[in-house]
């Protein structure tokens, strides 16, 4: 598996096309990772969850990222493909 990174518009595309994020990119690279429901460790999703780190939608990791004073910059999707 590979990690694509789309910036926020083109990736709001690939949501609506129903590919499931695997993570929330903030502007601020020091907040800890936003997940997405491509999330699949269960160790790691339910850390996620305990520090509500996981995001089921775009509104959810904008909220998320709006509690740690950053916003929502890249969304990363896991791919079969290297592109």
């Amino acid at each position: 598996m590979f990690i694509d990174t789309l910036e926020f518009k083109e990736a709001r595309k690939r949501i609506a096309e129903g590919q499931p994020p695997y993570q929330f990119l903030t502007r601020n690279p020091h907040v800890l990772p936003i997940f997405g429901p491509a999330l699949e460790d269960p160790g790691e999703r339910n850390r996620a969850i305990k520090e509500d780190r996981l995001a089921n939608t775009i509104a959810d990791a904008q909220r998320i990222a709006k509690r740690f004073g950053t916003e929502v910059s890249e969304v990363s999707f896991l791919t079969e493909q290297l592109k």
